[in-house]
């Protein structure tokens, strides 16, 4: 079977608090594609909007009211914060698509390799995106990097005891975030994973592992960052 991955690497990650662009995290990123390219039939990358999304919306709240065209300032957030990571790689194969119908063409081209992606529907989340990808590809899990290293069952910034969770179903996952048939994605909501991308993936069977945190500035690569975390199925 043809090696496939999809990794979301979480906006939160791509910028430190002063919204500077984190080289540190990206420079792990770009030696393990350099190293480990040549063993993958398909590499997808997808990135969020993160905190440079927030505070845009943050600044723009009173005077952008439609939901529609907040998701769309928040999507063309995520195309940018794409290009810097495809500029950092420096791989001229990559290709970053605009729209769904365009990246479904280049994942089914047998030549063609590498797509690094931002959010290409307004109203989705950029999860929702990856786990497309990973549905186009049959792929069974999305490796999601971001700033946080498990799901909690409690916010840890305001529990020093909140309990991580190492697995956690689908089902189980939404009782913890209440998410039900009626709930619908917000922009920029903060959640691990987003209300329709977790219907989606339990319908599919894609899972997600959820990992990063203190290990991206503890671990040296990325091989190490991704043994440990959440796997939600």
């Amino acid at each position: 079977m043809p090696k496939k991955i999809v990794v979301k690497i979480g906006g939160s990650v791509l910028y430190d608090g002063n919204l500077d662009i984190n080289f540190s995290v990206l420079k792990k990123f770009k030696d393990w594609y350099i190293q480990h390219k040549e063993e993958y039939e398909k590499i997808v990358i997808v990135t969020g909007g993160g905190m440079l999304s927030r505070e845009i919306q943050r600044k723009m709240e009173g005077s952008v009211t439609e939901k529609e065209y907040q998701h769309n300032i928040a999507m063309s957030i995520t195309q940018t914060n794409a290009a810097i990571i495809q500029g950092y790689l420096e791989d001229f194969d990559s290709y970053m698509p605009r729209r769904l119908g365009d990246a479904y063409e280049f994942l089914n081209e047998e030549k063609n390799r590498t797509l690094i992606s931002g959010g290409l529907k307004v109203g989705w989340s950029t999860d929702m995106d990856a786990a497309i990808f990973a549905d186009m590809l049959d792929v069974d899990t999305v490796y999601k990097v971001s700033d946080i290293d498990h799901v909690y069952d409690v916010d840890p910034s305001n529990n020093p005891n909140a309990k991580p969770f190492d697995d956690l179903t689908w089902v189980e996952y939404s009782g913890l975030f209440n998410i039900t048939d009626d709930v619908n994605h917000e922009a920029n909501k903060n959640i691990p994973i987003d209300v329709t991308c977790a219907k989606f993936c339990l319908k599919k069977g894609i899972s997600f592992f959820i990992c990063g945190g203190d290990a991206l500035k503890e671990k040296s690569t990325v091989e190490e960052i991704l043994q440990t975390g959440t796997l939600i199925h």
